[in-house]
Parts: structure tokens; sequence; C-alpha cells
């Protein structure tokens, strides 16, 4: 069995993220590079590895040669314009509708097209239901427009479709994979409006719909968490150490108490997502489970956005290349492919 994923890190990695840290620093001046951030970059390319990567699992270290299966939910860092009532995913088209890359928010591919097209190690078929502006439950948290799905509905439209394994998509315990990133619009949605978001209510129903998928065959499962303040496994003092989504345009433009009240909520989100993610792993035999930080991806591509082909960390630009965001929310393909990175890094072996 897997062991629980443990967000501290052992004193071991820490020293070692620290010389790390040490290594980035010697290469920038300090001007450009402090110390806090060289440390949530050494950290976050560490983590996976001390805290999602059992290597002595052996569901993990069986390699598929087949077809795999991506069944994928989320919003719109995740949508790619998927009509589950269209052309279904295919060699020719890993992601059924529209044509590649998508209809996206990140001026190109997402994070679900480049696990089909850059990560993959074999056929990799990606049943993407998100949409953009979705919420875990409407009726928790309603979306910005009408006719969006929630989590729930996206589940609906799964069940109605490949959950029985139809030629189509002849899919097994085995070879199958759902991942779901949610939270953002909730969160956001419940800011503008002065409140909290119910976050223990979005759990909940976070946690049914992987029953749902469970109770089907499912087996796989993964989720990504909310962008946060750290990256790291530290105490609450230092969670402004790596502020992974106080680097989101939208979010950087707010007052600072506002910033703190959409991170109060992020970090209670991720958190409850991590405790019950141990406990259906618990309660459900047979679940290979993992929490995929989202915020490396931002604090790497941040840190350093020359090296991700933009001028600063901040610029936006529709052609999703050369700034690191496609909108003042959205980011474009630099940091949707180290998203992708991330889900492929802790499926090793088996997915990816």
């Amino acid at each position: 069995m897997l062991r629980r994923l443990p967000y501290r890190l052992s004193t071991l990695s820490l020293v070692v993220a620290v010389v790390f840290a040490w290594i980035l620093i010697s290469s920038h001046s300090t001007t450009m590079f402090r110390f806090k951030e060289a440390l949530c970059i050494a950290a976050a390319t560490l983590l996976p590895f001390t805290a999602a990567h059992p290597a002595s699992d052996d569901h993990l270290t069986a390699r598929f040669a087949g077809t795999k299966y991506l069944f994928i939910f989320g919003d719109s860092y995740t949508a790619t314009g998927f009509n589950p009532s269209g052309n279904k995913p295919s060699a020719s088209n890993p992601i059924g509708n529209p044509a590649l890359p998508g209809s996206t928010f990140s001026g190109g591919y997402s994070w679900p097209g480049y696990l089909a097209t850059s990560f993959n190690t074999s056929q990799t078929l990606i049943y993407n239901y998100a949409v953009g502006g979705a919420t875990v439950d409407s009726n928790l948290v309603a979306p910005p427009g009408n006719g969006i799905p929630s989590f729930v509905e996206q589940t609906s439209q799964w069940k109605n479709g490949v959950a029985s394994k139809p030629a189509y998509a002849p899919w097994t315990s085995e070879n199958a994979l759902a991942g779901a990133f949610f939270g953002i619009n909730d969160i956001l949605q419940k800011y503008w409006k002065g409140q909290d978001a119910p976050v223990s209510q979005m759990v909940d129903r976070y946690f049914q719909q992987f029953q749902t998928l469970y109770a089907a065959g499912v087996r796989n499962f993964f989720i990504i968490t909310v962008p946060r303040m750290s990256s790291l496994p530290l105490p609450t003092p230092h969670t402004n150490l790596c502020p992974a989504l106080d680097k989101v345009p939208q979010i950087t433009a707010q007052s600072t108490s506002g910033r703190q009240k959409v991170m109060s909520n992020v970090n209670s989100l991720n958190s409850q997502l991590a405790s019950r993610l141990a406990t259906f792993k618990a309660q459900n035999p047979g679940v290979t489970a993992f929490v995929v930080d989202s915020a490396t991806a931002i604090n790497t591509a941040t840190a350093n956005p020359r090296n991700h082909g933009a001028p600063d960390a901040t610029c936006l630009n529709k052609n999703g290349k050369s700034c690191l965001w496609w909108d003042n929310l959205h980011p474009g393909e630099a940091i949707q492919k180290l998203f992708a990175e991330g889900v492929a890094k802790v499926w090793k072996g088996s997915f990816f």
C-alpha cells in the first residue's frame, strides 16, 4: 500500500533543498533571485520525490504498453473544449474534439493536451469534461455564467457516456486515470462578493464525484491543488514564502487584505483535499492517488521567466508563448506544460 502523503520534508530533504537553493542563487544576481524563491523551486523540484512518488509500489512500476484513458474534470485552467457528443478521442486526435490543441484559455495547449502529446509513452486518450468557469457544485457556488457544468454535472456526463466502458472506450481499472483541478472559480466568485468559499462542503462534493468514479471501476486518481501561497510544507508563519497564486496578475491587483483572504481559502481547500484524499484511499481498496502541487509550476516559471520564453513574470499575451500569462488570470503554454510535467512526474513508470 502507498504511504500517506507526508506534508513535511524530512531533515535530509530540507538540507538538500537548501543546498540546491544555494546552487540556484550562485547563477543569479541577488537582486533578481531571492533566497526564498530559490528555496521554493528547490523544494518544489524535490517534493514530488519525497512526498508523492513511492518507487516501491508495484502498480507504479508496471509500464502500460497499450492504450491509456484519462478522464479529466476542471475549469478554464484545464478545458480543451471537448464535446462528449462529438468525435471521440482517437489516435488521430487524442482529445477527440476539437482539433489539437483544442479551444483553450492558454493561447495554445493546456496541460491535458501536453499529457497526450508530449509526456505520453503510448497512445493516451483524453476525455476532458472541463469547462471554463466551472465550480465544484453550482448549488454551492454559482459559476460566472449560465449553463456551465460543475464537477457534479461533468461527472454525470462521464457516467452517462464512458462509465459503462463502451466499445469506443474499453477502459479498465488498470489503464484508466481520473484527475480533477477545481477551486479557483469557487474561491474567487465568493471573494468578489466579500464571502469565504464553503470549503468543507466543496470537499464533500469533490469526493462524492470520486466515489462515483470508483463505483464504476476507476482506481487511479489525482488532484491538482489550487495555486497557493506556499509550496513548502512549513508552518503558518512561512506561508508567504512561495506566493504562487499571488503571482497571478488578477490577484496581485487586490489589496493586501484581499490577497490574504483569498489565500486563506486556498490553503484551507488544499489542506482539506489532501486529508480527504488520504481517507478516500484508506476507505476504498485498490486506490492509487496523488496530490499534484500546482504552485510548483507557477513558482518555477515566475522565478526565471526568461528560461520560459517571457521577458518578465507579469506580462500578458494572447499568443500564449511570449509571456507567462494569456490574460490576467490564465497562464500561457509554458506554465501549462509545467502543470503537465507535475502530473507526469508522479505517474512516471505507469501512465507516463
